[in-house]
């Protein structure tokens, strides 16, 4: 064996043995306390925060972990396993228009270098960058121009977490972080919105966050507060058909959650689960037939919805007796800022489950601005 194939393989085996040193002797870290996200962790340590998200399609595997290290400083001797991330971030390159919304709301919105999507980017100030050449268009997520993102080159890449996608495996081996951000997979209200802490701390907004959350939380708590002992809790059915399938939401989900907190019976309490299972529309129909309100969220150009659009779609609709009564509530997606708005801030949405469950307990007459009272 030559010399020089001897001090490879010599320089090979320190540098594993750097690696694990790396790897497995960090110091102390301690826990950033979360209070609803079950998804996320936080970790501070000398140095960094380790950002750890849990795997959603698998509750007892890490999905990633990040290492947020201050860009201004040495690289730690002593770090976590995990992709390193320079914070705060100058040029990313966003995805999620959600993410783009939050970050302008936090007064960041200059650490978006490029985004995806962006006809979906529904914020007027980022609309203007784009037409101005200061943000770059990057197209599709599903059709990943590799090229233009390595050539624009951004500190990192946020998107949605999907699972098994290999689509970033090129930019995640040339370097380039991909935050895969899993906080639309929560289920609680307030759990997706406490997510808000892990986004500024990518863009050096903790405090402006800590603030926004507390006020969203205290909003939340005090609208659930007051239907809490309410006497007469009115029975929910949320949905609608969608083809063959009536999709419907476990008592756990989101959903489930907001009609609870804002004084309803949900039709389906029994179905803990936290997302949304296909069930036969007579089925949904037999057991929700009875319901005072039926809610439901749709996709709709131009007009909003109408009572007679939904029995020309189906008669069953008409078998409801929230539909005869019309206490038919329902959020138009595509004439709303329901996307960008709720996510962050569930308080807006739990109050106008409140005034439609509960309208004497509000003592206001400001109407909903999404789950609107369709007309006939």
């Amino acid at each position: 064996m030559g010399v020089r194939v001897i001090w490879l393989y010599v320089s090979v085996l320190f540098l594993v043995a750097c690696r694990g040193q790396h790897s497995s002797s960090q110091g102390e870290e301690r826990d950033i306390p979360l209070k609803y996200a079950s998804a996320l962790s936080l970790r501070e340590g000398e140095g960094y925060v380790c950002a750890e998200f849990r795997n959603p399609w698998d509750s007892t595997a890490t999905l990633h972990r990040y290492v947020l290290v201050p860009r201004d400083s040495v690289l730690p001797a002593r770090l976590p396993e995990g992709d390193v991330v320079r914070i705060p971030l100058r040029r990313m390159l966003c995805y999620v228009s959600i993410h783009a919304s939050l970050f302008h709301e936090l007064g960041a919105l200059d650490a978006i270098g490029a985004v995806g999507e962006a006809e979906y980017m529904d914020i007027p100030a980022l609309q203007q960058a784009l037409r101005e050449g200061r943000v770059v268009d990057c197209g599709s997520s599903s059709v990943l121009n590799t090229e233009q993102i390595l050539d624009f080159s951004p500190d990192a890449v946020l998107v949605s977490a999907v699972e098994d996608n290999s689509s970033y495996a090129r930019l995640m081996q040339m370097g380039i972080p991909v935050i895969e951000c899993a906080d639309y997979m929560e289920t609680g209200p307030l759990a997706r919105a406490e997510w808000m802490r892990f986004f500024a701390l990518l863009v050096g907004k903790e405090a402006q966050a800590d603030s926004l959350f507390k006020e969203v939380e205290g909003r939340y708590l005090a609208l659930q507060q007051r239907v809490q002992d309410a006497s007469v809790k009115p029975v929910v059915l949320d949905g609608i058909r969608i083809g063959a399938d009536w999709y419907v939401a476990g008592s756990s989900s989101t959903v489930g959650q907001f009609i609870a907190d804002a004084g309803g019976r949900y039709v389906f309490s029994d179905e803990n689960h936290r997302g949304a299972l296909p069930f036969s529309p007579e089925v949904v129909l037999e057991r929700g037939e009875e319901a005072d309100i039926w809610m439901f969220k749709y996709y709709k150009k131009g007009s909003d919805m109408t009572c007679s659009e939904l029995r020309q779609e189906w008669q069953g609709y008409a078998q409801l007796k929230a539909f005869r009564l019309h206490r038919v509530y329902a959020a138009n997606l595509l004439t709303t800022d329901f996307s960008l708005a709720t996510p962050f801030h569930p308080d807006l949405l739990l109050r106008e489950y409140v005034r439609i469950l509960h309208p004497e307990v509000l003592e206001d007459d400001v109407p909903n601005t999404y789950f609107l009272n369709l007309a006939e």
